[in-house]
């Protein structure tokens, strides 16, 4: 099993990260880092740094500070990525969040950064993770001509809206909302196995009633409750979301880019 996306560089792991990463390696083959400005970046990419054979990172812009980045700021952040291409494995998140952000100005906003994104990431050669809550739609239109791989984080809609993001060949990934939204369980039976992948979106969203923060070992139940919905067995799953994350992130390729730097 992997992690497809979490935020280890939270101060909700300050305290007990070693022991948070400690208990992931106990039955994760990885963890995915999604930065969301230049300080996480730096963060996440020090953690990565300490853990180079089990931690992975992507760097974008969450969607409620895209709403106020002004020109400037959105080419500082793609300098500072930029600067750090070899060591990363995606752009995002970034894309729109309707749910938040209810002022159409500032959604165009969202949806003219993320369309910035999308260039740089095919400029890049690199893979585009997309948060688009309540923003499927509109986050589409921008995103049909793709050329690299694209992944929408933490689904949550519709099985029609599914269709729709995996007809277009993208992936996505499913969090601990599947144990508790029964309109997404009824998606999940509508989207083509080899495009799901599995990610906690830590610290939020634990899967544990009564346990405000996640953390990426408790992937485990949003695999077990998929293969339940999906009648498969857990192994299985756990198999083919991991090789559904390799392939999306290149996880294969970045160990042999690395291995080939360290020799």
């Amino acid at each position: 099993m992997i992690d497809a996306h979490t935020h280890l560089y939270s101060d909700e792991y300050r305290h007990d990260l070693a022991q948070v990463i400690r208990r992931a390696r106990s039955i994760l083959k990885g963890v995915v880092i999604s930065a969301v400005d230049i300080d996480s970046l730096e963060q996440s990419l020090a953690i990565r740094r300490r853990h180079p054979d089990f931690i992975y990172v992507t760097a974008g812009i969450h969607p409620r500070k895209t709403a106020a980045l002004l020109a400037e700021d959105r080419q500082q952040l793609w300098e500072a990525i930029d600067r750090v291409r070899p060591d990363i494995v995606a752009l995002g998140e970034i894309g729109p969040d309707f749910h938040y952000i209810r002022n159409r100005r500032e959604q165009q906003r969202q949806l003219a950064v993320l369309e910035e994104a999308l260039d740089r990431a095919e400029a890049w050669n690199l893979p585009l993770v997309v948060h688009a809550r309540r923003a499927e739609a509109a986050a589409l239109e921008v995103l049909s001509r793709s050329k690299v791989p694209v992944m929408f984080h933490c689904f949550a809609g519709s099985r029609q809206v599914a269709e729709k993001i995996t007809a277009c060949g993208f992936y996505l990934s499913l969090s601990a909302i599947l144990l508790f939204n029964a309109e997404l369980q009824d998606a999940v039976k509508g989207i083509p196995i080899e495009q799901i992948l599995t990610e906690t979106d830590s610290p939020a969203l634990s899967p544990k009633r009564g346990l405000l923060r996640n953390e990426p070992a408790y992937v485990e139940m949003i695999v077990l409750h998929l293969a339940k919905l999906l009648k498969f067995p857990p192994h299985r799953i756990a198999e083919i979301t991991s090789a559904n994350t390799r392939r999306f992130y290149g996880l294969e390729q970045k160990k042999l880019v690395d291995l080939k730097q360290k020799s």
